[in-house]
Order: C-alpha cells, then structure tokens, then sequence
C-alpha cells in the first residue's frame, strides 16, 4: 500500500513521515531527496532538459517503479513537496499538510534561523492552489506539535480512532 503526504516546505511531511514509519514498519519514501535522480530520469526519456531546474514533468512513474523494486509486499510513506493531488490523487490513502503563511515562515525560521527562506515560500501558494476544489484531506497544522500532527495523520488513514 502506497500513503502519500505532500504539503509545502516546512509543513512537516518529513518529520511526520520519518515518525509514521518508523512506527509502523513501513519505508519512507522522499520524493525531494529523488528529485535529481527523476530529472536525470525524465531527460533521459525525453520529458525534461537536464539542469533546467525541477521541472514539470510528471514524477509518479518512477516513484512507482521505485516502490515496486522494493522486497515483497512493502507498505511506503511517499512524502514530499512534489506530491501534488494530481500525482497522488485524493482519495483514502493522500493527505497534505497545510500551513499558514505565517506558519510555514516561523518554522523555516527556527529550522534556518536568518536564513533566505524565498526558495521555499513560493511552494505554498503552489500546493494551495493544487488543494483549492480539488477534494483532498487537508490538515492545518498551524500550532499543532508534530505528535498532534502524526495523530492527525494517522485519523486521516484510519489507523486510529478519532
């Protein structure tokens, strides 16, 4: 079974991912951390100029090939910032977590104190306008801690009684 956790930078899908996994035997699957390999990938095929940054082109089938290369029946977490509703589609099994502004700012801060943040915030506006009509579970994470936010997340899979 594939969970899929996207949300903007500094919304926590790593951290809750790392945690969700660890906790239930699965494998964290960090879509960021391919990114270069699936750039590499898609220029290969054709899809993508390499070296021209991220791109757009669509990254669910080799995330897909990645995690049927994996032994026997392995359950994964697939989180990242390019895990959008139209990769992961909305249903039982995608959520994404959703700062505010303000939020997503105060946690790049503490994790980069003084840092340029601007790279990163341009992802919300992104991932919120993916979100917006689109049906997928949403969780605000505005002042929650990352146990409350792993709780919500396993309530949002079914994992746990709400």
């Amino acid at each position: 079974m594939i969970f899929w956790v996207g949300g903007p930078a500094g919304a926590g899908k790593t951290t809750v991912s790392r945690l969700l996994a660890r906790k239930y035997g699965f494998v964290r699957y960090s879509v960021d951390a391919h990114a270069r390999d699936h750039e590499a990938r898609a220029a290969a095929a054709g899809l993508h100029v390499l070296g021209s940054g991220p791109g757009d082109f669509d990254r669910r089938p080799m995330i897909i090939e990645d995690i049927q290369a994996l032994p026997g029946d392995t359950s994964v977490v697939v989180e990242g910032a390019f895990v959008t509703p139209v990769m992961a589609g909305v249903g039982e099994n995608a959520v994404w977590l959703m700062p505010s502004r303000d939020e997503q700012l105060a946690r790049l801060e503490r994790r980069n104190p003084g840092g340029d943040h601007k790279g990163l915030v341009w992802g919300w506006e992104l991932v919120r306008s993916q979100l917006d009509g689109s049906g997928a579970r949403v969780i605000v994470v505005d002042g929650q801690s990352v146990e409350q936010t792993v709780e919500a997340v396993e309530q949002a899979f079914g994992w746990v009684a709400p």
